[in-house]
């Protein structure tokens, strides 16, 4: 399997990569009757839950496209060599976004409302790597708000460990899964920001860290 052509084919969205097709997204992205999706939601004002549920659905297609077209103008600017470190963080960010939503839904597993936390946190992470993709074509990552990664971390792991109490076996487990799958993409893509011109290892990891117990916090609230 050739991983370069999977991220980089125009055809080929991030979702079919992972397994799901952008048609199975976009036109029925939870397995909804074909007669409610042909009756086209209202989705500027949608009231029902299979509504708001199909409608977020289309909202995530719409963000992955938008990533999939910024991830090409970003690989085409740099070295082969580059190319492969951004391969590599490209993917572990698709197996954290990936865990990380299963861990946001899984407070609503078997309810109707599990679609559309899980599309909004697709939705949200998406869209923050289309930043961050931004950040490398205007050669202006942005910088941490810390220039003590000790710091951070320690903060970092105090909120993981609040929140870990908070939960239920299972979605510890879950949060453990995300957690890991996190680890794996702050030390990859902080080894292609460290590649860059303008990059610097340690502030990546230090701006990484902030982000991650930002979205944390937010995932307890949530769940409160």
């Amino acid at each position: 399997m050739n991983l370069s052509k999977l991220l980089l084919g125009t055809s080929l969205s991030l979702a079919t990569f992972i397994g799901l097709s952008a048609k199975a997204i976009a036109s029925n992205p939870h397995n909804f009757p074909e007669t409610y999706i042909s009756q086209q939601p209202n989705c500027k004002n949608p009231q029902a839950q299979t509504e708001l549920n199909i409608c977020s659905g289309l909202e995530y297609q719409r963000a992955d496209k938008q990533l999939n077209q910024v991830y090409n103008q970003v690989h085409a600017q740099f070295s082969p060599t580059l190319r492969q470190h951004l391969i590599l963080a490209q993917r572990a960010w698709i197996s954290f976004r990936d865990a990380n939503c299963k861990f946001a839904a899984s407070e609503f597993e078997g309810g109707t409302m599990a679609p559309l936390i899980a599309n909004t946190c697709l939705e949200d992470l998406t869209k923050k790597r289309i930043s961050e993709l931004n950040s490398y074509l205007q050669n202006q990552i942005p910088l941490p708000t810390s220039r003590n990664y000790q710091t951070v971390d320690r903060k970092l792991n105090q909120v993981y460990q609040n929140t870990m109490a908070s939960l239920s076996a299972s979605r510890q487990s879950q949060l453990k899964i995300a957690q890991r799958a996190w680890i794996i993409f702050r030390d990859t893509n902080s080894k292609f920001e460290s590649s860059l011109s303008n990059g610097e290892r340690q502030l990546s990891l230090i701006r990484m860290t902030e982000q991650r117990t930002k979205d944390l916090v937010d995932l307890s609230q949530q769940s409160r």
